[in-house]
């Protein structure tokens, strides 16, 4: 099944863009070439550039202090008491780790003028050739596990907001209500009758070849299947058939 996400707020679709980068970082570090490590070196200006809203740590605590009041009320006799006290601890640790930390999240890259001369230079196409930085040339060149402990000490300060990311994302996603569903010729709505949800996903069989669009406010979703054009967006044709497909909403 291929799955869709669909973010219905702004908050929650900067925590999605956070996730993504950072898989793709992760990705990058893991390997070791020296044009994986290049990529994940860009990959960081662009966390970075995420990460460095002013309002999303404060965002951050928000989301995390909702979960543990929400976690708190459940009745006892509806939960694994063990587990509860685990997850409502590592909120807290996490919870702690961005409340210490200090001015933008970002500054320890601004303070770093290797770095950001690195950073002014990967906007420029191709501006990062041999020619252009051959400092970076020499680092690129460095036995791989030199760069990879370089990576690392560079967004060790961004960990908190990670592992924030990680909490929030993974406690909405849990607290999802699913339903198995039919889109007659591609089309579905579904009234939310006053329920806030954060982020709705769709799970369609890839043999469909079809790509979902979704509207939404408070009341209401509107989901239209269509088929991929040549560029890949979807088609706004009605289809022919009928699309069965798996709708979780979610919410904190």
């Amino acid at each position: 099944m291929i799955l869709f996400e669909f973010p219905f707020s702004e908050r929650i679709r900067t925590l999605l863009r956070l996730e993504d980068v950072w898989r793709r970082w992760q990705h990058f570090l893991d390997s070791t070439h020296r044009y994986d490590h290049h990529a994940a070196i860009v990959t960081l200006f662009e966390l970075a550039d995420i990460a460095g809203r002013t309002d999303l740590k404060l965002d951050l605590m928000q989301e995390l202090d909702r979960q543990r009041a929400a976690l708190l009320a459940l009745p006892s006799e509806r939960v694994d008491a063990e587990r509860l006290a685990t997850l409502v601890a590592r909120i807290e640790r996490t919870r702690t780790a961005l409340l210490d930390m200090v001015g933008r999240v970002d500054h320890y890259l601004r303070e770093n003028e290797w770095l950001m001369a690195l950073r002014s230079r990967a906007h420029v196409p191709g501006g990062l050739c041999v020619f252009d930085a051959p400092a970076y040339h020499f680092w690129l060149e460095q036995p791989p596990e030199l760069r990879t402990a370089s990576l690392e000490r560079w967004t060790a300060a961004l960990q908190p907001i990670r592992e924030g990311v990680e909490l929030v994302l993974g406690l909405l996603r849990g607290n999802a209500e699913r339903f198995e569903a039919i889109a007659p010729r591609g089309a579905y709505q579904r009234e939310l009758k006053g329920t806030y949800c954060l982020l709705a996903r769709v799970h369609v069989d890839p043999a469909l070849q079809v790509i979902p669009t979704m509207s939404a406010n408070k009341y209401l979703i509107s989901l239209r299947f269509g088929p991929p054009r040549s560029d890949l967006r979807p088609s706004t044709q009605p289809l022919e058939l009928d699309v069965p497909f798996v709708l979780e909403l979610c919410r904190l």
